[in-house]
């Protein structure tokens, strides 16, 4: 019984590796950037999940800085207030790319107070992440653009759900038909409400309160 163990637990010594939980870590927030453009799809949430288990399994057994773990968890912020804005912002990507790639690089740490992780492959995932997160950002953008092209006032009218609350004179987000757009209203409303579109200026929405019907 005690053989067996060992053998599983050398199969599974591949796993505890800086570089993988790097990896590990980068993609788990990489798939939680790319639900937030797509919340319709559940496919990255789940693969998210299945990365944080692995990530968390392997981080149990390394040591880790946890000023840089917040860098790291605090990384999607600039990105998701970039994808609010009407055009694609890019120093919040770059922000937000270098917070998560050289974040979970310097949070494994060797003996010494090094980071444990190979630069060439930080290098590498850095550049790939800013390719992806900027193809999704820009498709994402001209999905939208090409909607008000062929008919700019498709979304008057319609019925959205307030994902982030919309406070006076400024704005917040709102989920219609599958899209987040950013939105504002004379009056204050809390996330979770329901609203309907009363105009549209550019990518800004114009909404007010839709009280919800209950139905007996």
């Amino acid at each position: 019984m005690k053989g067996q163990l060992l053998e599983t637990e050398e199969k599974l010594e591949f796993l505890i590796n800086p570089n993988a939980a790097y990896v590990l870590t980068v993609v788990a927030v990489m798939l939680f950037l790319l639900a937030a453009l797509e919340p319709r799809s559940k496919m990255p949430m789940i693969a998210m999940a299945l990365c944080l288990i692995v990530a968390g399994y392997e981080l149990v057994y390394l040591k880790g800085n946890p000023w840089m773990l917040l860098v790291v968890a605090l990384s999607p912020l600039p990105f998701l207030i970039a994808i609010r804005q009407t055009r694609p912002a890019i120093p919040l990507l770059i922000i937000s790319i270098l917070m998560l790639t050289v974040g979970a690089a310097f949070f494994l740490t060797d003996q010494n107070g090094h980071p444990a992780v190979n630069y060439g492959l930080a290098g590498f995932i850095s550049v790939i992440c800013g390719d992806i997160l900027w193809i999704a950002l820009g498709r994402k953008q001209n999905a939208q653009g090409r909607r008000l092209n062929n008919d700019p006032d498709s979304v008057v009218g319609l019925i959205g759900e307030v994902r982030t609350d919309i406070p006076d004179h400024s704005t917040g987000s709102i989920l219609v038909e599958g899209e987040l757009w950013q939105a504002r209203s004379e009056k204050p409303i809390a996330a979770g409400g329901t609203v309907r579109i009363l105009r549209r200026d550019g990518f800004v929405l114009t909404v007010k309160k839709e009280e919800q019907l209950i139905k007996e």
